[in-house]
């Protein structure tokens, strides 16, 4: 790049010795084409030099670019939900899109800028002050006018581009909403009011949009203004210095041209503070992601051990999202290895909060939690997740196959498998599929029903055997009779893991070994199921209630 900003300087030198050489009246085409020879030589080298920097500096612009997205992921995969409890998914996409290209154009075309800036420009401008200091300060009047505009106008596109990228990522999480939901949108008729937000955001993107336009449009003609009036001044008063024979006018004419090449490294001035405004603004808005530390981290120093039980202790276990009230309080239970025990309570009282304690999903606000006598957080995060098989509440299926949202990039036997396919009653519905276990779910799973997405989420999570076994509500898509022979399939399976099974439905924690009754965020009852029906009348009426209602379907 330095030799092509070198070579650029060398020909108006020839211009000038050609243009002196025709001026005297003498004409040699022997000479005059060798110059010209010399010219497009130049010109070759230039081109070639020029694809080489382009190549090398655009490649390492890239290189940027793919790692900050890379480091983004990863760093977006170690978050723990409580950061995505803040923050929108439009963000996230905007930060992985616009964000990271403005700042891989910070970097490639910036760092072109500064170079050509830096050296182009300080060489060109010594050049013309060597050739006629006065004329050269008399060109540079317009300049002092020009640095001011580019720095008003670069202060106010980086408000501009970060209020853009703002309403960006607002526009963003509209449109993704939109399109999870459109089956909602279109059973409530919904479009219009679903189109109108669209629209708004839109409009609103579109208005902060044209500001940074409007200004960034506004750059470019002022730096072509200046420079016209600077090349008005060099004719004028250069034209005058002809005349006076004070300088030839090959060298007017080179002045010209080098006039002509200062004018890239000063209009890249106002380019490079575009760029580097946007970079910088779009880095800062990358950053503050990057900077947003996991809540749930592993210690620096785990305890090692070989494998674990399953022998799980709660010792007054409080929790609280963020700031907000306690969701548990003072809990304290034991799963042993081998036990079942089972969680029920009325929506919100925090049955599914703590399930997501155990594979430490959240840290718990107080107490502590033990599994075979060491604490959660005394253990490697991958170690813990490795021994527990958890199926949330939400049946989330991936846009693949059913034996990939299965096995999760895991290896089994076709033993293994078809057995689990029998425990989770999907043997029947998957030989209906046209393709088996091939076959494609659709986005999230929407070829499927609620049922069996809840059924392959369940044969996902017993695929491999783990000594800790935790369902969150797994029977409750599907129909009584399939829910009978899933919970006596899944008692079967497994008879040394530790079960933690949660649910509404009574029939799903009859077979429990121990029962536990959340009521806001506290332990109002335990027992057996016997002990619960004769104690707890919140159990024992919704008991009654499932008994009329699975006769009554029967």
């Amino acid at each position: 790049m330095i030799i092509v900003d070198a070579t650029q300087l060398i020909v108006p030198q020839i211009i000038k010795h050609a243009i002196d050489f025709l001026s005297k009246g003498s004409f040699n085409p022997e000479a005059l084409f060798f110059q010209c020879i010399y010219i497009l030589f130049l010109g070759l080298v230039m081109a070639g030099l020029r694809y080489g920097w382009r190549n090398l500096l655009m490649g390492s612009a890239r290189d940027l670019e793919n790692g900050i997205r890379d480091e983004l992921f990863n760093h977006i995969l170690n978050l723990d939900p409580a950061y995505y409890n803040r923050i929108k998914t439009g963000d996230i996409m905007a930060h992985a899109t616009s964000d990271i290209n403005h700042v891989r154009m910070a970097f490639g075309f910036g760092l072109i800028a500064i170079v050509d800036t830096l050296l182009l420009g300080s060489a060109t401008l010594a050049i013309m002050l060597w050739t006629h200091p006065m004329l050269t300060a008399f060109a540079m009047i317009p300049m002092p006018f020009l640095v001011m505009t580019t720095r008003t106008l670069g202060k106010k596109m980086h408000v501009f581009h970060q209020t853009a990228q703002e309403s960006f990522s607002k526009l963003t999480e509209f449109v993704r909403e939109s399109f999870f939901g459109i089956r909602i949108i279109k059973v409530y008729n919904f479009e219009s009011v679903i189109s109108h937000k669209v629209e708004k955001a839109s409009e609103d993107y579109f208005n902060k949009n044209l500001k940074r336009a409007f200004a960034n449009a506004l750059l470019k003609p002022l730096l072509i203004l200046f420079f016209n009036l600077s090349t008005l001044i060099i004719l004028f008063y250069g034209g005058f210095l002809v005349i006076k024979k004070s300088i030839t006018p090959g060298e007017l004419v080179a002045f010209l041209q080098y006039l002509g090449i200062l004018a890239w490294p000063v209009i890249a001035i106002g380019w490079m503070t575009n760029l580097f405004q946007r970079g910088m603004a779009s880095l800062k808005r990358i950053n503050a992601l990057l900077d947003s530390p996991p809540d749930v981290v592993s210690p620096e120093h785990p305890v090692i051990l070989g494998a674990l039980s399953g022998n799980i202790i709660f010792k007054d276990v409080s929790f609280a999202y963020g700031k907000g009230d306690p969701v548990l309080s003072d809990i304290s239970l034991a799963v042993k290895p081998g036990m079942s025990i089972g969680i029920a309570g009325p929506p919100g009282s925090g049955k599914t909060s703590l399930a997501q304690l155990i594979p430490r999903l959240y840290n718990t606000t107080s107490g502590r939690i033990f599994m075979d006598d060491h604490d959660l957080s005394t253990l490697d995060l991958n170690f813990l997740r490795n021994h527990i098989a958890f199926m949330p509440q939400e049946s989330f299926l991936f846009s693949s196959t059913i034996r990939e949202n299965i096995l999760l990039g895991r290896s089994v036997g076709d033993e293994r498998m078809d057995r689990i396919i029998e425990v989770c009653c999907l043997k029947e519905t998957i030989e209906k599929m046209p393709d088996g276990l091939e076959t494609l779910v659709g986005e999230r799973g929407v070829t499927l029903s609620g049922g069996q997405k809840q059924r392959i989420a369940l044969a996902r999570t017993l695929i491999t055997e783990k000594p800790v076994i935790i369902l969150d509500d797994p029977i409750s898509q599907v129909d009584t009779h399939t829910a009978s022979k899933l919970m006596a399939a899944i008692n079967r399976l497994n008879l040394k893991a530790a079960v933690i099974i949660i649910s509404h439905r009574i029939s799903a924690l009859a077979s429990c070994n121990r029962i536990y009754i959340l009521k806001n965020g506290s332990i109002n009852h335990s027992g057996t199921h016997e002990e619960l029906v004769k104690t707890s009348r919140f159990y024992r009426e919704s008991f009654r209630i499932q008994q009329l209602e699975e006769e009554k379907n029967a």
